[in-house]
């Protein structure tokens, strides 16, 4: 795990252990004509190639093909998968649930401490967007009523009900 405090960025991979199984099994296929060599390639490429980029708004999952982008402020869920060798390795998968799609963070080290950490932030940050919103509806752009009033001034004009003079002059009063 590396920390970029320049940009706020946490860059996480996924463990070795979470790939215990493959790394052990390419191992003990060597002696058969070196196809344990060839997976034990494939399954280092895979693991080096994952990687999580955490920011204080978005979760980012990069890989050799895709690069998948989760805001915190959308993620409604987030789950725990282990296998009871992940257990007792103390890795696990991180699920990211939104409405519209869902990001698995594979093969990260204490799952339970990085999901409350995930969790604080995702709380910390609706808040954020919370004050945001509040402060745009608390500012409006104009006068409470003005619009409305123009509307009712346009309707009156197409209706033929106010002339083209009268609607002018009432017009220049809400600019």
């Amino acid at each position: 795990m590396s920390t970029n405090t320049k940009t706020k960025k946490i860059t996480l991979t996924p463990s070795w252990k979470h790939y215990f199984i493959a790394y052990v099994l390419s191992v003990l296929a060597i002696p058969l004509f070196g196809i344990g060599l060839i997976a034990f390639y494939f399954v280092r490429k895979k693991h080096k190639n994952i990687r999580f980029a955490v920011t204080d708004t978005q979760i980012s999952s990069i890989d050799s093909k895709y690069h998948r982008n989760i805001d915190l402020v959308n993620i409604e869920k987030v789950t725990i998968e282990q296998g009871w060798l992940q257990e007792k390795l103390n890795v696990g998968t991180l699920l990211l649930s939104t409405s519209a799609t869902s990001v698995e963070l594979i093969g990260m080290e204490n799952p339970g401490q990085l999901k409350q950490m995930i969790e604080e932030a995702i709380a910390r940050q609706k808040k954020q967007q919370e004050k945001k919103n509040f402060r745009r509806t608390q500012d409006p752009k104009h006068k409470p009523g003005s619009m409305d009033k123009m509307d009712y001034l346009t309707g009156l004009w197409h209706q033929g009900l106010l002339s083209e003079e009268d609607f002018e002059s009432e017009r220049k009063n809400f600019e």
